[in-house]
């Protein structure tokens, strides 16, 4: 089913002009069949169907995006199981041993589900609950976040090379679906842990945009979910 197009491109100015060392990046909001071609070269082009309309991003290995433009050569890339990732829309290797991956989700709670655009190698990140424990009015959820199985980055620089702390955002299932309740700082060793004030015996998720790390756009990560005991 297509959705209603919302935005072509997730901050286009913070984007153009982006270096390979960013995080994963917003491609566009509210879309449908995407899809995504890499050459040889490392130039990497996502399009997408919006309004009616056939759209293209191309991602060139160095440099600024350039919205409505595509591969000049032939697509080297293929689909690949051989990593597991939430949220995921196209997964895709390259002969380099490069991953490329498009995620799809409401990264927002209120917000249009986003198109993301990641590139890496070797392990994705990850994101994994490993206490809920009960407290007065409440539940201490705690957890660590890897990329390639090291700590995520204390910070990372968005492409205008701002620095970002780097956050795990806490979600409880509701009856709804799933329903934000905060984020935590991640520690530089990749843990985290917060309180949530709640009765009951809930569900959390903890979920995380990938991070820069070097020169790789790392994906967005999501646990599993973690009943409180």
């Amino acid at each position: 089913m297509v959705r209603v197009f919302s935005v072509a491109l997730l901050s286009l100015a913070a984007v153009a002009g982006a270096a390979s060392a960013a995080a994963s990046l917003g491609v566009a909001t509210n879309v449908s069949r995407p899809a995504l071609r890499v050459d040889a070269r490392g130039n990497a082009e996502v399009n997408w169907s919006a309004g009616g309309t056939r759209r293209y991003l191309l991602i060139p290995r160095l440099g600024q995006v350039f919205p409505g433009r595509r591969l000049g050569g032939a697509d080297v890339s293929r689909t690949t199981n051989a990593v597991s990732i939430p949220f995921r829309e196209a997964v895709r290797r390259t002969p380099d041993g490069r991953y490329w991956a498009l995620q799809a989700w409401r990264v927002q709670p209120d917000g249009p589900v986003e198109l993301r655009f990641s590139r890496w190698r070797g392990s994705p990140t990850q994101v994994v609950l490993g206490a809920v424990d009960p407290s007065t009015n409440g539940y201490v959820v705690s957890g660590r976040a890897t990329f390639a199985g090291q700590p995520v980055p204390v910070w990372s620089r968005t492409p205008e090379g701002k620095r970002v702390r780097s956050y795990a955002y806490i979600d409880r299932m509701t009856g709804s679906g799933w329903r934000r309740v905060g984020g935590v700082a991640v520690r530089a060793d990749g843990t985290f842990s917060r309180f949530v004030r709640v009765t009951g015996r809930p569900v959390f998720r903890a979920v995380l945009r990938g991070p820069n790390v070097g020169a790789s756009w790392a994906p967005d990560a999501a646990s599993r979910p973690f009943a409180a005991s």
